[in-house]
């Protein structure tokens, strides 16, 4: 069984452990493309024996851990499009008949891909603090507001009910906006590949914008970073920079798991 870390420009050698502990790696190449392997054991790899071990979180958590090392080492090294953990192929034989037969999408991923890194700015936001800052992002909200600071303290009490009910309608549109514009301002920065994820597409976590810069552009990106701080930090809004990760994101080929 051979087990896959990345498709590569240039056939290279990580300086790390691989997924079983060894030094001990292979490399295919064929049409300008390779592929950075680690030789298994059938038995240990086979899908029976992934499936059984599913909530052994340990060796899940071992093998992802040991897999990203190599990838990140790698990525040093040459362009890479990074796979999955457990990215299995039958045969090495196998492993180069899908090189071959993808070699053009291959190279033109890795010709987009090379020389870039990805990073990543979560958007951090705090809810009491958002759901204040709402008054001023949104119109309607804004005229409920004003109806309130003038209304006798009855009606008051009613519209301030009414207030929060609108606010949690409208809370998820401002965030989308506010997502919005900090992906443009990216774009308007640094003028790269950007993909934002929502809430709904990370499971109810802190919506993200993935960032494909060149590597030379990191400093352009952190003084970015600090000035979006600067921007909406009175609105209860932190961006998390995190990075340089490989470029599962944007690479195409990330999904590939077993051939």
């Amino acid at each position: 069984m051979i087990y896959v870390y990345a498709i590569t420009r240039n056939a290279v050698t990580p300086d790390c452990e691989g997924i079983d502990m060894t030094h001990r790696f292979g490399a295919a190449s064929i049409d300008g493309v390779s592929a950075v392997f680690t030789a298994v054991s059938d038995e240990a790899f086979s899908q029976d024996e992934i499936d059984r071990r599913a909530g052994d979180l340990e060796w899940i958590g071992a093998i992802g851990y040991r897999h990203q090392a190599v990838v990140q080492d790698v990525m040093k090294k040459t362009a890479i499009i990074p796979l999955r953990a457990f990215t299995l192929f039958s045969s090495e034989e196998a492993l180069r008949s899908y090189l071959h037969e993808n070699a053009s999408m291959l190279n033109k991923a890795l010709d987009r891909l090379g020389g870039k890194q990805e990073w990543t700015l979560r958007v951090e936001i705090d809810p009491q603090r958002w759901s204040e800052t709402l008054v001023t992002r949104v119109d309607s909200l804004r005229a409920l507001q004003n109806e309130i600071d003038t209304a006798p303290p009855g009606k008051a009490f009613l519209l301030r009910k009414k207030l929060d009910d609108e606010k949690k309608r409208a809370s998820h549109a401002a965030e989308e906006e506010l997502v919005g514009e900090i992906e443009r301002a990216v774009l308007d920065k640094l003028a790269c590949e950007t993909v934002a994820e929502t809430r709904e597409r990370r499971d109810g976590a802190f919506p993200q914008i993935n960032v494909l810069i060149e590597r030379d552009e990191e400093a352009k990106l952190e003084e970015l970073h600090a000035s979006l701080m600067d921007r909406y930090a009175s609105e209860g809004v932190a961006l998390a920079l995190t990075g340089p990760w490989p470029p599962y994101t944007f690479a195409g080929a990330s999904s590939l798991s077993r051939a």
